[in-house]
């Protein structure tokens, strides 16, 4: 008994004190699509373009009310998270790129946070990038 107890609080103190506690609200139509470009930089790591359609990037409004389709995303690298994005070109240092395959996903967020889904399903994109 005294384990199911300490499963459940663990669990519930973990959601609760999130940040960020990964809830998901429902894009609308027309939905946002994501594509990327990703090019090698000569100096250091990537510089990723992010083809965003339908969808509005705004930082300003952070923390304030959801609008429709309207947020700003994240960058993952080998599903860590590794920061936010407020604009379609972002640069990622080698230093993210530590497997020979290396995986660049990019989420979208709401104001509050959640992510936007169609139909339950989250709208991300995923490129694999072998490293040399």
């Amino acid at each position: 008994m005294k384990f199911k107890y300490g499963i459940f609080i663990l669990f519930f103190s973990i959601n609760c004190f999130a940040h960020h506690p990964g809830n998901q609200i429902d894009a609308d139509k027309p939905y946002p699509s994501i594509n990327l470009t990703v090019i090698k930089d000569k100096i250091d790591g990537y510089n990723i373009f992010i083809d965003l359609k339908n969808f509005n990037l705004n930082p300003s409004e952070i923390g304030g009310e959801n609008i429709s389709n309207s947020g700003y995303l994240q960058l993952f690298i080998n599903d860590i998270r590794i920061t936010r994005i407020y604009s379609d070109w972002v640069h990622v240092p080698q230093r993210f790129f530590n497997l020979k395959e290396n995986f660049i996903k990019i989420t979208i967020h709401s104001y509050l946070h959640d992510q936007f889904t169609i139909k339950g399903k989250p709208i991300e994109h995923i490129v694999k990038v072998i490293d040399n």
